[in-house]
């Protein structure tokens, strides 16, 4: 009778022990019944609940820690061009609600995802995609959360943030961008080129200019050296110069001590 006893509490024990359920760090626990019923009343915290009960009853577990959706959409531009966005919201599961979230929903998920594409058929046509690349993407990700954050809760999901990580530019634009920047490049080379022969030009009149000028210059320096007065005043600045020769030295181009020459009145001989 005694070991008897002693089997049996030994048996209480085990299936005390062996009748529980655990909860894993960051999750919360929905009991559904061996018949299949969702237990509305309790959501159980992290750690080991004990009871005979789990025996049947099942513990399913919902991380309710924050995560990261991240998605690719096709959407048109305000140009009316498909344009892919890729979508990155960051939620978390509503701990408290995660029993109704059980009983309720039965692809969060795709939830989700439908709430963005909705979000963003809304907000991305109110700009261009070259917009939402380089000035209006964080306007545009305001817009987005604000439907976001109103729609989520319907299916027990927490709204923390979502952005735009990628907005593909259309092909053609794309393409329009390429061709045009290859004829701004030709445009400019042949603008270079244009100025290269203007330049050119320029400095080939200006030589010629220059050249004319000179000529001309000189053409009327002979005329004006060749009128009488000038040739006048060549001959006396001649003679100065003889006679500066004559005084400092007592020669002159007509010979020693005669400074007019051989021919010259007796007066204007040796005068020194």
């Amino acid at each position: 009778m005694k070991n008897f006893k002693t089997v049996l509490l030994m048996m209480i024990i085990t299936v005390f022990v062996t009748s529980c359920a655990t909860v894993d760090a960051g999750h919360k626990g929905v009991e559904v019944s061996w018949g299949g019923e969702t237990n509305m009343s309790t959501v159980y915290p992290e750690g080991i609940n004990y009871g005979f009960h789990w025996l049947v009853d099942d513990m399913i577990d919902y991380d309710v820690r924050e995560r990261t959706m991240v998605h690719l959409f096709e959407f048109n531009d305000k140009n009316n061009m498909v344009t892919k966005v890729e979508l990155a919201l960051d939620y978390k599961l509503d701990a408290p609600n995660v029993n109704k979230l059980h009983n309720q929903i039965t692809d969060v998920d795709t939830k989700i995802i439908k709430t963005l594409k909705s979000a963003g058929k809304e907000v991305v046509p109110q700009y261009s995609a070259i917009e939402l690349n380089i000035s209006h993407r964080n306007e545009a990700e305001t817009k987005l959360a604000e439907i976001i954050s109103k729609e989520l809760p319907e299916f027990y999901v927490i709204f923390a943030r979502i952005q735009m990580t990628d907005v593909d530019i259309p092909k053609k634009v794309a393409e329009l961008a390429e061709q045009t920047a290859v004829q701004i490049g030709r445009n400019e080379l042949a603008k270079k080129k244009e100025a290269e022969k203007v330049a050119l030009a320029q400095a080939q009149i200006a030589e010629a200019e220059g050249n004319f000028k000179a000529a001309e210059y000189d053409a009327k320096t002979r005329d004006i050296l060749s009128t009488p007065k000038m040739l006048e005043l060549q001959r006396v600045e001649n003679e100065k110069i003889i006679a500066e020769g004559y005084r400092t030295h007592g020669k002159s181009v007509y010979g020693e001590n005669n400074y007019f020459g051989v021919g010259a009145p007796i007066l204007l001989k040796n005068l020194k």
